[in-house]
C-alpha cells in the first residue's frame, strides 16, 4: 500500500483535538519545529494550532503575540517538569461584567413627552414667564420630538375652556395664529364643511 503524500492527507480542521495530537504538537515544538511545520504535522490550520499552543502556556503568558507562541511554549518545555497538560485544564477567569451607568437625561431632554407638552404650552402661553432663550429651546425640543400638534391641541383645549368663541373656525384660526406667533406653526386639518358640521 502506498503511503499518502502530506498534501493528500485529509485535513483535521474542525475536528476535536485528541491526546495523540496534543502529544505530537508538544514533540514537534520540543524538536524545534516552527508554526507551519507543527500545523502540517497535525494537519490543522496554523490558527487552530496557535489556539492549542496558547492553552498549553501558563495563564499569565497566554496573551503573547501569535508569532511568539511557539517560542514561548518551547521555553517552558525546556523544563522537564513543566505540566502542559495541567495548564490546559486552567481557564482564564471570566471578564468582569461592567454595567454602564444609566443615561440620565436632564433639562428639557429629560422631560417625558406629556410633561414637555404641558410645560411648553404653559411657558409659551405667557411670554413674561420665561426668557427668550428658554422659549427658543422649548420650541426646538417640541419640534424635534414632533409634538407641535399636541401643543396646539393643548392650546385649543385652553381656549375652549377660557374664552368665548363664535364657532369652530374661530377656534381653529386662533390656534393657528398663536402657534405661528410662538414659532410652532401647527398644521391643522381644515374642516370639510362650509357652514357647519350638520
Amino acid at each position: 500500500m502506498l503511503e499518502e503524500q502530506p498534501q493528500q492527507r485529509q485535513s483535521r480542521t474542525g475536528t476535536t483535538w485528541t491526546e495523540e495530537e496534543n502529544e505530537q504538537v508538544v514533540a514537534l515544538v520540543r524538536s524545534g519545529a516552527d508554526l507551519d511545520a507543527v500545523a502540517d504535522g497535525v494537519r490543522r490550520s496554523s490558527t487552530s494550532v496557535v489556539a492549542r499552543l496558547r492553552r498549553m502556556l501558563p495563564l499569565e503568558h497566554r496573551s503573547c503575540p501569535n508569532d511568539r507562541v511557539v517560542l514561548a511554549l518551547r521555553e517552558h518545555l525546556r523544563d522537564p517538569d513543566y505540566d502542559w497538560q495541567g495548564q490546559m485544564l486552567l481557564t482564564l477567569p471570566p471578564r468582569p461584567v461592567v454595567n454602564p451607568p444609566a443615561i440620565v437625561r436632564e433639562g428639557l431632554a429629560g422631560l417625558a413627552d406629556d410633561d414637555l407638552v404641558t410645560v411648553a404650552h404653559s411657558v409659551l402661553l405667557d411670554d413674561r414667564v420665561a426668557t427668550a432663550d428658554l422659549r427658543g429651546r422649548l420650541v426646538a425640543e417640541v419640534k424635534q420630538r414632533g409634538l407641535a400638534d399636541r401643543v396646539g391641541q393643548s392650546h385649543e383645549s385652553y381656549l375652549a375652556t377660557h374664552r368665548e368663541l363664535t364657532g369652530f373656525r374661530d377656534l381653529d384660526e386662533q390656534v393657528h395664529r398663536w402657534s405661528k406667533a410662538v414659532g410652532l406653526t401647527v398644521h391643522r386639518n381644515p374642516y370639510a364643511w362650509a357652514d357647519g358640521p350638520w
